[in-house]
């Protein structure tokens, strides 16, 4: 298990003097920020009314809108730059008194690809990843990221952006041998009229009755394997997946027991934030990036149950 430190451990650690010695670069960052997006909203306010005044029509107004969005994007990459750069010494200190590797950016792994093919995630049309852990846990080697997932939907004046995913995307080696592929689905698939099965990647999936009837209502399993299947997902183990729901407020978990490894998804808000250009709230966001992670180290620690019989 990763012994989690608290604030007062890591800032003794050097945390406390490199945050100090940003005060100066965080302050050139707010003002910047606040320089660039007023001067895209003035320079668009200006376009408009002369659009308004000499009767330019949507043609001004449309130029207008691109020169205030250009003030306001230039403003957030200004702000993201230095909260990046924040948050990697900040979670990277926590990763570095756990043992294990954090890096603000990333791309994603097999894992992810492996979860839009088994449909735990859904399909869009723009992704994002950020904050990546990396590490053992147990003796397992995990990987865990966060992934957003966006879909245009509309069209003409009426198009706009909808976020179909926002979470934790979990690959952990799973410590019981396993050959078939077991699926676990919050939102479930049902009885179909063309059968209860389900075909991904070439592999049929036969629907799994559970005895847990609390599992049986919230989950649909689903697997290749009925007997590896119920012997992955007892019913002990189903407890801990509903506990694990619990504990993030009604979050959908999926999960995919694929290839040796158990893959996961947790719709959850944006996390490990821990990082702002305000320097008063240092200790409280990085208390909660704590806090956070250590809620993930439980749910890691006990979706990889050791197999039964073992100490």
């Amino acid at each position: 298990m990763i012994s989690l430190p608290d604030v007062d451990t890591l800032m003794a650690g050097g945390l406390r003097d490199w945050l100090y010695a940003k005060a100066a670069e965080r302050l050139e960052a707010k003002k910047q920020m606040y320089t660039a997006g007023g001067a895209g909203i003035g320079v668009g306010f200006a376009i408009a009314l002369l659009a308004f005044t000499f009767s330019f029509g949507s043609f001004g107004y449309f130029f207008a809108a691109v020169a205030a969005g250009i003030g306001i994007a230039w403003a957030v990459s200004i702000r993201q730059k230095m909260v990046n750069q924040l948050k990697q010494e900040m979670n990277g200190a926590l990763a570095h008194a756990m043992g294990i590797e954090y890096s603000v950016e990333t791309i994603p792994g097999d894992e992810f690809a492996t979860a839009g093919e088994f449909d735990l995630l859904p399909s869009y049309d723009d992704d994002s990843f950020q904050d990546n852990w990396q590490g053992e846990v147990g003796g397992s080697q995990f990987r865990l990221y966060e992934a957003k997932l966006t879909e245009e939907r509309g069209s003409g004046k009426n198009r706009h952006t909808v976020t179909v995913f926002q979470g934790v995307i979990i690959r952990l080696q799973f410590a019981r041998a396993f050959t078939g592929t077991t699926l676990l689905r919050r939102e479930g698939f049902k009885f179909t009229l063309f059968g209860d099965s389900k075909t991904y990647g070439g592999q049929e999936l036969e629907r799994i009755k559970m005895v847990d009837p609390a599992f049986e209502d919230a989950f649909d399993v689903y697997g290749s394997d009925q007997v590896e299947a119920r012997y992955l997902v007892h019913p002990a183990y189903c407890e801990r997946l509903l506990e694990l729901e619990r504990e993030f407020n009604g979050a959908k978990l999926s999960a995919l027991f694929y290839g040796g490894d158990v893959i996961v998804t947790i719709h959850a808000d944006d996390m490990f934030e821990s990082a702002t250009l305000n320097p008063d709230e240092d200790r409280k966001r990085l208390g909660m990036t704590i806090g956070q992670f250590g809620s993930l180290v439980k749910l890691i620690t006990l979706l990889n149950e050791r197999p039964r019989g073992s100490v």
